[in-house]
C-alpha cells in the first residue's frame, strides 16, 4: 500500500465548508422564521429578524458557491470527474 505524505483535498475549496455552514444556519434560521409565524402578531419583529437572518445567509452561500464555481471551474462540493484527474489520482495513489 503506497503512504501518502501529502495531503488529498479531493476537490473540495475550505471556503466550501463556509458556505455550507452558511447553508445549514441560514435553513435553520428560516425554519424559525416559518414558527414564528404562529404568532405573528405577538412575535412580528422576532419573525422579521429571522426572516432577514434567514434570507441574508442564503443569499451569502448563493455567493460563495458562485464564486467559487467561477474560480475552479467546477462545482466547489465535488471534484472533478474527469479522466486527467482520474489519472492524476490513480498515479498519485498508486505510486
Amino acid at each position: 500500500m503506497a503512504t501518502h505524505t501529502a495531503h488529498e483535498s479531493h476537490g473540495w475549496h475550505p471556503l466550501s465548508m463556509v458556505a455550507f455552514t452558511t447553508l445549514l444556519v441560514g435553513s435553520a434560521f428560516a425554519g424559525l422564521w416559518v414558527i414564528t409565524l404562529v404568532d405573528l402578531p405577538a412575535n412580528k419583529p422576532t419573525n422579521i429578524l429571522y426572516g432577514i437572518i434567514a434570507l441574508s445567509l442564503l443569499l451569502i452561500t448563493g455567493g460563495i458557491f458562485t464564486y467559487l464555481a467561477k474560480t475552479l471551474h467546477h462545482s466547489p462540493m465535488l471534484p472533478d470527474n474527469t479522466p486527467r484527474e482520474i489519472q492524476r489520482y490513480l498515479k498519485k495513489v498508486r505510486g
